[in-house]
C-alpha cells in the first residue's frame, strides 16, 4: 500500500512539472497578462494570435496535468504536513477547473479576432467576460494559488523541500504588491511574468522532489 501511494506521489510529481512549465509558458506567449480592458485585448490579441492559439492549448495541457496529478496528491500521506497537502490537493483540483475555463477565455479572445470579426461588436462581449463573468473563474484561479502555497508549505514541513520553497511564494506576493503601487506603466507584464514563474518554480520544485523520491 506504501507503495502504491509512493508510486502515485512520483507520478503526481512528474505531472507537476508538466504543469508548471505549461501554465508558465502560456502566460509568456500571451500578450498581456493580468488586462482586463477589452479593447487593449482585442488589440494584443489580433497582433499575436498565433502565440494565444499555442497558450491556449498549453493552458489546457497545464489544466489537465493538474488535474491528474490531484489523486497521487490526495494519497500522499507524509509524517509532517500531512494536512496542508491533503488541502492541497482539494484546492488543486478546483484550480485545474479554473485554468482550463481561462483556457477558453483565451480561446474565446483568439476567435473573436479571426479575419472578418467586427471589432466594434466583438468589445462589448470582451467586457463582459472580464468584468460581469470574471467571478465565474475568479474563486477557482485564487484557489490554484492558495493550493501551490498549501502544497510548498506541506512539502516543507515533510522535509521533501526546503523553506525556500514556500517563501517564493512570499516573494510572489511582495511582487505582486510592489508591481501594483510602484511598478512604472507598462511593465505590468514583465512583473505578472515574474509573479506567475515564482510560484510555478516552487510547484515545479516539489514536483521534481516527489518524482526524483519515486526514482
Amino acid at each position: 500500500m506504501a507503495d502504491a501511494a509512493a508510486r502515485g506521489a512520483g507520478s503526481a510529481g512528474r505531472l507537476l512539472v508538466t504543469a508548471a512549465a505549461a501554465f508558465w509558458l502560456g502566460w509568456l506567449l500571451m500578450p498581456g497578462v493580468g488586462i482586463t480592458d477589452a479593447t487593449r485585448i482585442l488589440e494584443g490579441v489580433g497582433a499575436h494570435r498565433s502565440e494565444v492559439a499555442v497558450s491556449s492549448v498549453l493552458h489546457l495541457i497545464a489544466a489537465a496535468a493538474l488535474g491528474l496529478a490531484v489523486p497521487g496528491l490526495a494519497r500522499w500521506r507524509p509524517a509532517r504536513g500531512d494536512r496542508f497537502t491533503s488541502l492541497a490537493a482539494s484546492l488543486l483540483a478546483i484550480g485545474a477547473c479554473a485554468l482550463g475555463a481561462d483556457a477558453i477565455f483565451h480561446l474565446v479572445a483568439y476567435e473573436m479576432t479571426e479575419t472578418g470579426a467586427d471589432p466594434a461588436q466583438m468589445a462589448p462581449v470582451m467586457q463582459r467576460l472580464q468584468s460581469r463573468d470574471l467571478p465565474f473563474v475568479l474563486p477557482g484561479v485564487l484557489s490554484f494559488f492558495l493550493g501551490a502555497g498549501a502544497l510548498a508549505g506541506g512539502a516543507s514541513q515533510a522535509g521533501l523541500v526546503s523553506r525556500w520553497n514556500p517563501r517564493l511564494h512570499g516573494v510572489a506576493l511582495a511582487t505582486a504588491l510592489a508591481g501594483l503601487l510602484l511598478a512604472p506603466p507598462g511593465s505590468g507584464r514583465a512583473v505578472g511574468l515574474v509573479v506567475l514563474g515564482l510560484v510555478s518554480a516552487s510547484l515545479a520544485w516539489v514536483g521534481l522532489e516527489l518524482a526524483r523520491a519515486d526514482a
